[in-house]
């Protein structure tokens, strides 16, 4: 009789039994089929007529699959193991009967040797050095020698996967046959198109792979998901050192922050296409108490999953219920359901996720990140792009955007955009070479459109010296500091400077509009003294009131209209 494995529940209840096999957590229903209930291992032969496979597939589609796409998944999953859709066979080096290939899997046997000597060698000496390093006035010399031979060892071990890799691409380009017995089993392996004729050869191409002493496994068909390991993994309390605490401080961190970072990215791109608010704080509390509860049973670092996030959604799940749904069904799955899931081809798992991420995919929302500012659509594009060259690795293309949004927004905020202020007919101060306007020849009113801390100060300090050089009868400078909504330790220096290398001018800086913040760190710092209390207003209109005042006190007949509102 058929297996069907079907697990669904109202409309919200999502339903996971993909995790198992990293792959997805597909809502509604999910439906495994499995012929006869096949064992583990290899098939025999065994002729399905199409006309007889039974289907079961939801009335409304996949997880947002057309029922037409349903239904070839399910066939393909259903044909998997009486079709052979996975044959493997193991072959012995001695089979090989042509001299290159033979030799060629033997150099690979023997760089797959080497390797892992190194390796051996390697934690043998880290584990010489950390014990050498807590006696370093004792056993320093001991200590540099261990450290020497570790680099060594490392140099050797990297030249080894390389060549190891070379040799394997070069395997990989090689198709062979088998000659067989009328058992079926292996008498000799040629390369493809070498064999005798008139032997009797199997039907399957095959690759070599996983070269072991000797042995290898010989790859026909396609991939399938294969033996997954049951049952519950145990429970215990994880140990502490400080010396392991030491040495894994610095990657902890760099795991913590990616996944963090790799987690937000994702949830953005839920977020953006559910219309939900994001919670960081919460999200990174979750995320390290599911990390620390996963410690008692040995679990790696987790982190959000785009692949499963991009099905959830798709499927209509609308709240943190389908992971608790998720994680019941892949328990039950562990314990119970594990072999029956060997022949489910990987690439109906591929395939959902495909049709699941691409709905994903915002076009126009990159396009108006452009519209909005070059900076940010370069930096979409960057990230789109670098996330699909490094795959499966999205943390790299994570981390590649963010860098490049990092530099770009330095890059921009170095120069902000700076303003000479002249009178509007209407009252209001604004840009004189935008509207045209005339200045005064008593004072210089500047703009500052920017927060003033270490990346952009030079340019600060230029835009003030310029004004005052490009204005030499001018004995007032005023910054309107509205827009200055943070001043850091570089910024407060370069101030500091400003005002008394102006004042041994004759020329008195004088500042406006200047934020809380801002007034409270030239307050913690002095600054405010050293510029004076008189000369820091809270518009620009009293400033400006102010400077007309002192001006007509040095000249009676001084035209000052243009500094009065």
């Amino acid at each position: 009789m058929y297996l069907y494995l079907a697990l669904a529940a109202g409309e919200k209840l999502i339903v996971a039994l993909a995790p198992v096999v990293e792959a997805i957590s597909p809502p509604t229903a999910l439906f495994v089929s499995l012929v006869h209930a096949p064992p583990i291992g290899e098939p025999e032969s065994v002729y399905v007529d199409p006309a007889q496979v039974e289907l079961s597939t939801p009335a409304s589609g996949f997880a947002g699959v057309p029922d037409s796409s349903m239904k070839r998944m399910c066939t393909a999953t259903e044909l998997a193991y009486p079709i052979q859709f996975e044959k493997n066979v193991d072959g012995k080096v001695e089979q090989i009967k042509d001299e290159k290939l033979q030799a060629l899997v033997l150099q690979t046997d023997a760089i797959n040797v080497r390797a892992a000597d190194l390796a051996a060698q390697a934690a043998a000496k880290s584990g010489e050095l950390k014990a050498a390093e807590k006696n370093v006035g004792s056993e320093g010399a001991k200590a540099a020698a261990y450290a020497y031979l570790l680099e060594m060892i490392h140099i050797e071990a990297v030249k080894a996967e390389q060549e190891s890799s070379k040799i394997r691409k070069q395997l990989r380009r090689v198709k062979v046959v088998r000659q067989i017995d009328d058992a079926g089993n292996t008498v000799a392996i040629f390369p493809v198109g070498k064999a005798p004729s008139g032997v009797n050869l199997d039907s399957t191409k095959y690759q070599i792979q996983k070269v072991s002493k000797g042995s290898f496994k010989l790859k026909g068909g396609g991939e399938v998901v294969g033996s997954i390991p049951s049952g519950l993994p145990s429970l215990s309390a994880p140990k502490f050192s400080w010396d392991s605490t030491i040495s894994l401080l610095s990657a902890a961190l760099v795991i913590s922050l990616v996944g963090f970072m790799e987690a937000i990215s994702i949830a953005k791109a839920m977020a953006a296409k559910t219309k939900q608010r994001i919670n960081p704080n919460q999200e990174l509390i979750g995320q390290g108490l599911a990390n620390i509860v996963g410690s008692f049973s040995q679990s790696y670092p987790a982190s959000g999953s785009f692949s499963r996030s991009a099905v959830n959604l798709n499927a209509g799940a609308i709240s943190g219920m389908s992971s608790v749904f998720t994680g019941i069904i892949v328990l039950v799955a562990l314990l119970f359901l594990t072999p029956l899931l060997y022949h489910l081809p990987q690439a109906v798992l591929a395939a959902i996720i495909m049709m699941a991420v691409t709905g994903l995919i915002n076009f126009k929302a990159i396009k108006h990140a452009w519209q909005a500012h070059r900076h940010d659509g370069i930096a979409s594009v960057v990230t789109f792009v670098a996330t699909l060259g490094f795959a499966p690795h999205l943390d790299n293309g994570i981390m590649a955007g963010a860098g490049l949004a990092l530099i770009l927004y330095l890059y921009r905020t170095m120069k902000p955009r700076v303003a000479i202020l002249g009178r509007h007919a209407d009252g209001t101060l604004r840009d004189m070479k935008v509207h045209n306007l005339p200045t005064s020849e008593y004072v210089v009113a500047i703009r500052f459109d920017g927060s003033l801390y270490f990346a952009n100060v030079s340019f600060f300090e230029d835009a003030i010296l310029e004004a005052a050089a490009t204005h030499p009868k001018a004995k007032h400078i005023l910054v309107v500091g509205d827009g200055i909504n943070q001043l850091d330790a570089s910024g407060e220096e370069v101030i500091h400077h400003l005002v008394e290398r102006l004042r041994t001018n004759g020329v008195t800086l004088l500042f406006s509009g200047l934020k809380k913040q801002v007034l409270d760190i030239m307050e913690n710092t002095g600054l405010r003294q050293t510029i004076g209390h008189e000369n820091i207003y809270a518009n620009e209109d009293m400033a400006l009131d102010a400077i007309a005042c002192r001006v007509c006190e040095e000249d009676p007949d001084a035209e000052i209209c243009l500094l009065r509102s």
